[in-house]
């Protein structure tokens, strides 16, 4: 709890940080400018009488998270709005139509979740993993809004089960009125060490959605003539992942005869321009009719693809025999699951 009062007060703080930041990070920017207006632009739809649910997806992983749940809602009885924190997969969500309503989730500051809530008035504020905001939670709470977490994961190590974060790990679980954990493990770790009983075993829909997806792909046609070729793929690259494209000699064709496919994290033209510049060849792929039918003729010509679209990542993983998973090993890893199914 005193972790808690300690966040509260030094929230003023935090949003000046915030600002400052913004003039550097395009991303934080736009989310600071566009969050009131899309709340706004799905007033006219929330006039309905069917009960309200928040899903938060912060970005691309989280949004693939809860595609099951979303199909098995209810929609003659609720009303779903997914929130984001991301604008690549805010324009995602929208193209999708699998709910009725988005817009960007309200940065975590005192005076920010009331106002949300008013506006919306849900009925249950649901997330999924990693992705928790204490004061929209204490205020959901405080206004008797049914609280959910799905995909909820700890670890016997995790900095949050430390001394100095654990009772502020334990009030914010506490907050949840539904905890869904993907295994007896997990489960035990919340019973344990948090004294924490109201979770529930269910299976992690990241790997129903994966499965899913494979079983109703169709592929991506501009690729299948390079199908069962020795090809790389470097999946979800992130500024940090850059290092291990110095000094190597992919765009050679004696020494690495395939493919090399190169997918950053998020469109990020100042990344994709940092690519560019070590392979300056790089064919730029922003939608499956941006390039020409790949064959062994013009190998050369597309030896290495960036492809600068969020989304088709996993059934670009069939199209190689390689696959380094960006994110850094060190802080935490984007999904391994989806090169290997």
């Amino acid at each position: 709890m005193l972790l808690f009062i300690i966040y509260y007060l030094i929230s003023p703080i935090l949003f000046i940080l915030l600002l400052i930041i913004s003039l550097f990070n395009k991303k934080i920017w736009i989310l600071l400018r566009q969050q009131k207006k899309t709340i706004q632009k799905i007033k006219p739809k929330l006039i309905t009488d069917k009960k309200k649910i928040i899903i938060h997806a912060a970005s691309a992983g989280e949004y693939e998270q809860i595609k099951p749940i979303l199909k098995t809602i209810n929609k003659n009885l609720y009303f779903t709005i997914i929130t984001c924190m991301s604008p690549t997969i805010y324009q995602t969500i929208k193209k999708d139509n699998l709910s009725d309503a988005c817009c960007y989730h309200p940065f975590d500051f005192p005076w920010n979740p009331r106002v949300f809530f008013n506006t919306i008035n849900p009925s249950i504020y649901l997330t999924t993993r990693h992705d928790i905001w204490p004061m929209h939670l204490h205020t959901a709470k405080k206004n008797g809004i049914k609280t959910i977490i799905i995909n909820a994961n700890l670890y016997k190590k995790s900095n949050r089960l430390k001394w100095y974060a654990i009772n502020f790990t334990k009030y914010i679980f506490k907050l949840f009125d539904l905890i869904m954990v993907p295994s007896k493990k997990v489960q035990h770790i919340f019973n344990e060490k948090l004294g924490i009983h109201n979770t529930h075993i269910v299976s992690d829909t990241r790997f129903e959605q994966i499965i899913n997806r494979k079983k109703n792909s169709v592929g991506i046609s501009k690729f299948q003539n390079i199908h069962g070729m020795q090809n790389i793929i470097f999946g979800s690259i992130s500024w940090e992942d850059l290092k291990i494209f110095e000094n190597s000699n992919f765009e050679n064709s004696d020494v690495f005869p395939g493919y090399i496919i190169i997918v950053p994290h998020e469109i990020d033209l100042n990344l994709i321009n940092k690519i560019k510049q070590r392979f300056p060849k790089a064919g730029i792929l922003s939608n499956i009719k941006a390039i020409p039918e790949i064959t062994n003729s013009n190998i050369n010509e597309h030896k290495i693809i960036i492809v600068d679209e969020v989304g088709i990542l996993p059934e670009l993983y069939q199209y190689t025999k390689i696959a380094y998973v960006g994110g850094g090993f060190g802080k935490g890893v984007h999904s391994t699951i989806e090169p290997l199914v």
